[in-house]
C-alpha cells in the first residue's frame, strides 16, 4: 500500500533533488533515512513527460508533474499499540476503540500500521481475534478495504467508526459534512462574525449549548487530563480562530526558524484582535472544557471536552490556551500556567525528538512517565448509513490512559497537598487511576 505525490515548484524555487524535497516536506525522516529508502529501492519517480520510471531517484532533479512514489516494506514503519476493542460490527460499519499509539489512517511515516491497516489484515485471515484485539469480527474473511470517515489523532484514543464499502463511506461522511457545515454556520450567526474587521464577539455557555444541542446528527465527546490544578465544576468556553502558526509568525514579522520543519503541521489560537483577511488558514474554532474534577497533590484536572467546530488540533490548542494543557502533548504548551493566552508550540527540534523517544513525557509533581497526550473520544453517535438506525457508543478512558503511564515512584506530598479521597485516608496521595475514577463518577450523574 505506497503513496503517490505529484510534484510542484513554484519558478521563484531553485530545482530540487528528490532527496532534497523529501527532506524538506517531510521532516519526520532525516536526509541519511531517504537516502537510505532510495538506495533500496523504496522510492521511485514516474517522469510525466516520458512516463518512464527514473532509475536513480536518489540524485535525480524532479521536473514538474513528476510523480512520487514511495513504498517502503510494513516492518520499516514505526512499531504501533495493535491493542483495539471492537465494539460493534455488521455488513457495512465497524465501530473500534482504538489505543493512543495508532494512526487511524495512512499519513507521515505510516502505511501499513494503522487501524485501518490493522482490521485489513486481521479480517483476511479467519477468526478475527488474537491477544490484541477485544470483541470478535463475525465477519468471513475478506479483502475489502475499511474506509475512515473521521480521524482521531494517533496519541488519542478512544472511539472510531469505519465503512466496509464506499457507500457506506460517503453516506457516513456526509453526515459529518453536514454536521460541521450546519454547525459552522450557527457557531458564525451566533458570532456575529464581522467581514470588514474579523471581530469576533464572545460566546456565551448558554450559546454553546443551543449550538451543540439542536438538530446535531453526529455527537462526539471527549475526555482530557491536563496539566494544573482547575476549579472543580467550572466550565469554560474558548472561542477564537485557529491557523497556521507559521503563517501567524510570517505575516507578523516574527521568527520562524524554529518552525520551519513542521509549518504544515503547528497550529495556533488567532484572538478577534489578531485576526485579518491576510489570515488564510485560520478558521472559527470554539470549545466548551468542563471540569470533572482535580488533584492538588497530582497536579492534574480531568475534564469533558465538546467542541463545535473540529479544527486541527483544536482541543489540545484550547486547553492549552486555557492555561492547562493536555498531560503528555508533545506538540503544544503553555507560557502561562492556570491563565488564558499563553498557548504555543515547542520548536520543532524539540518535537522531533520528544517524537522518537520511547520515554515518554515526565510529568514530574506526580512522577508520572506518560507515553501519549491523555486525550480520549469517549463519546459517538451517528445514523447507520443503511438503517437509518441511530446509534450511540460510550467507551471510559481510564484503562485507555493508564496503560500509557507508568508511575516511577510515589511523590513526596507537601504539607498542603494532601486531601481525603474516597475510600482513602487523610494525606494519602491520590493517584491517577483515583482521580479519574472520581471525575468519571461525577460525568455520570451529570
Amino acid at each position: 500500500m505506497g503513496r503517490s505525490i505529484r510534484y510542484s515548484r513554484p519558478k521563484t524555487t531553485a530545482p530540487q533533488t528528490l532527496v532534497d524535497f523529501l527532506c524538506a516536506r517531510f521532516p519526520y525522516l532525516a536526509r541519511d533515512a531517504w537516502q537510505h529508502h532510495g538506495l533500496r529501492g523504496h522510492l521511485s519517480v514516474t517522469r510525466k513527460s516520458f512516463v518512464n520510471t527514473v532509475l536513480d531517484p536518489v540524485s535525480y532533479f524532479l521536473e514538474q508533474n513528476d510523480e512520487i512514489h514511495f513504498n517502503p516494506p510494513r516492518e520499516l514503519e514505526p512499531a504501533v499499540d495493535e491493542h483495539i476493542a471492537i465494539l460493534h460490527e455488521d455488513e457495512s460499519i465497524i465501530v473500534c476503540v482504538k489505543n493512543g499509539n495508532l494512526p487511524v489512517a495512512e499519513g507521515g511515516r505510516y502505511s501499513l500500521n494503522t487501524l485501518a491497516g490493522l482490521l485489513q489484515r486481521r479480517c483476511s485471515e479467519p477468526p478475527f481475534q488474537d491477544a490484541h484485539a477485544e470483541g470478535t469480527s463475525t465477519a468471513a474473511p475478506t479483502s475489502k478495504a475499511f474506509h475512515p470517515v473521521h480521524r482521531l489523532d494517533k496519541e488519542t484514543s478512544g472511539l472510531v467508526v469505519l465503512a466496509k464499502d464506499p457507500e457506506a463511506a460517503r453516506c457516513l461522511s456526509r453526515q459529518f459534512e453536514q454536521q460541521s457545515e450546519v454547525l459552522s454556520s450557527r457557531l458564525s450567526s451566533c458570532l456575529e462574525t464581522s467581514v470588514e474587521s474579523g471581530q469576533c464577539k464572545s460566546l456565551s455557555l448558554s450559546d454553546f449549548d443551543e449550538i451543540v444541542s439542536a438538530n446535531k446528527m453526529i455527537k462526539k465527546s471527549y475526555i482530557a487530563v491536563l496539566t494544573g490544578i482547575a476549579k472543580e465544576n467550572v466550565t469554560f468556553v474558548v472561542c477564537d480562530y485557529v491557523g497556521l502558526l507559521y503563517e501567524k509568525l510570517h505575516l507578523s514579522g516574527m521568527d520562524t526558524s524554529k518552525h520551519v520543519k513542521l509549518k504544515r503541521l503547528k497550529m495556533t489560537c488567532f484572538s478577534s484582535a489578531e485576526f485579518n483577511s491576510t489570515h488564510h488558514s485560520a478558521r472559527p474554532a470554539c470549545s466548551r472544557v468542563s471540569i470533572l474534577g482535580s488533584s492538588e497533590s497530582l497536579g492534574l484536572s480531568v475534564a469533558r471536552v465538546d467542541i463545535i467546530t473540529g479544527r486541527t488540533h483544536q482541543i489540545r490548542l484550547h486547553c492549552a490556551q486555557l492555561g492547562y494543557p493536555v498531560l503528555g502533548d508533545k506538540l503544544y504548551m503553555t507560557t502561562t500556567p492556570g491563565l488564558y493566552g499563553g498557548c504555543c508550540a515547542v520548536p520543532d527540534d524539540a518535537y522531533l525528538e520528544r517524537v522518537r523517544s520511547v520515554d515518554g513525557l515526565l510529568w514530574e509533581q506526580a512522577q508520572l512517565r506518560v507515553r501519549r497526550q491523555l486525550l480520549h473520544s469517549f463519546m459517538l453517535s451517528f445514523d447507520h448509513p443503511v438503517s437509518s438506525e441511530r446509534m450511540d457508543f460510550l467507551a471510559n478512558p481510564r484503562d485507555w490512559f493508564l496503560r500509557d503511564v507508568a508511575q516511577l515512584r510515589t511523590p513526596t506530598l507537601s504539607s498542603t497537598a494532601g486531601r481525603q479521597i474516597a475510600g482513602g485516608e487523610v494525606g494519602r496521595t491520590e493517584s491517577l487511576g483515583e482521580l479519574l475514577e472520581r471525575a468519571l463518577k461525577r460525568l455520570s450523574t451529570s
